[in-house]
């Protein structure tokens, strides 16, 4: 079996909310993935599958967004929700490898600063920090060890701090 990694197509979204919902128990983040699509941040070459003998077993989208200040300068970044894999498929490195994809695409892309909102014991392995250390806020409510960043370049979090603007869909969603 071979994991193929590549941007979503048009004819993939009704797998990509099948893993989702089956990866979270629920449709919020098929929902948001969905409504994503129709947003100015979304880019289709930053919505990436796994596929496996022709079937969608994972997918994750990294969405643009803003870091503004308490003066109101804006920083563009990246924010990394959701990632999901199909739960038989679960912890053997899909996830991770999806995420790497993403990361690399970013940095392509010229892009600097990544957001998360995740499992802390997790994400630190691709570089993540707590995004509070850096002066970095989530404009909802999110335990500090959980709301992460990665600078995609060394400098890129100097003189960036503020809170994070989302696309409406996250702030709809239940968990950016």
């Amino acid at each position: 079996m071979s994991l193929l990694l590549r941007s979503e197509r048009p004819d993939d979204a009704a797998e990509i909310a099948r893993v989702a919902t089956a990866a979270f128990g629920r449709e919020d983040e098929a929902l948001l993935v969905e409504a994503m699509r129709r947003e100015p941040a979304f880019d289709p070459d930053l919505s990436i599958v796994a596929e496996e003998d022709g079937a969608v077993v994972g997918h994750v989208l990294f969405s643009r967004i803003f870091i503004v200040s308490p003066d109101g300068d804006r920083t563009p970044a990246i924010a990394l929700a959701p990632v999901a894999v199909l739960p038989g498929r679960q912890n053997q490195g899909i996830g991770a490898s999806l995420i790497e994809e993403g990361i690399r695409r970013c940095h392509r892309k010229g892009e600097k600063i990544i957001v998360v909102l995740g499992h802390p014991g997790y994400y630190p392995r691709f570089r993540f920090v707590p995004a509070k250390d850096h002066g970095i806020t989530a404009p909802f409510d999110a335990p500090d060890a959980a709301f992460m960043v990665l600078a995609l370049e060394p400098h890129a979090l100097i003189g960036v701090a503020g809170t994070v603007e989302y696309p409406a869909p996250f702030l709809a969603s239940t968990s950016p």
